[in-house]
């Protein structure tokens, strides 16, 4: 079953970087804010996945500087165009996403807050699911 939060510790293991990375890439992607449990550890929602994703791939495969990689995901996160965003993602992403279920069902279970949390990248995300 999908998980609605993931720790910083399981991100770090499920795309292999380091705790401090994804610290640092939350202070400079204003896109990327996890939330912070009670505890105040980070809890990050599956639109910070598909973020830290997104994020990675750019600095890391596309070798975009810090300042492009930044242009790139205010850029794709705020648009409407899902294939612009989709073109950025790897198929291994994808497969994850059709994987863990993200369809009607799924979204049923999510309460309306954390439903318009990940409004903006799901959104775009679960349309291209719908439409293939």
């Amino acid at each position: 079953m999908k998980k609605l939060y993931y720790s910083i510790r399981e991100i770090c293991e499920l795309l292999n970087e380091e705790q401090h990375t994804l610290r640092y890439w939350e202070k400079e992607f204003e896109e990327l804010k996890p939330k912070k449990n009670r505890g105040g550890n980070r809890i990050y929602s599956s639109k910070d996945l598909l973020t830290i994703k997104l994020i990675k791939k750019l600095l890391r495969e596309d070798k975009l500087s810090l300042k492009g990689a930044k242009e790139q995901v205010t850029k794709l996160l705020h648009s409407n165009d899902e294939k612009a965003l989709l073109s950025k993602l790897d198929n291994k992403t994808l497969e994850k996403i059709e994987e863990n279920g993200l369809n009607n069902n799924s979204i049923q279970k999510i309460s309306v807050d954390e439903l318009y949390e990940i409004q903006g990248l799901l959104k775009n995300i679960l349309q291209y699911l719908k439409k293939n």
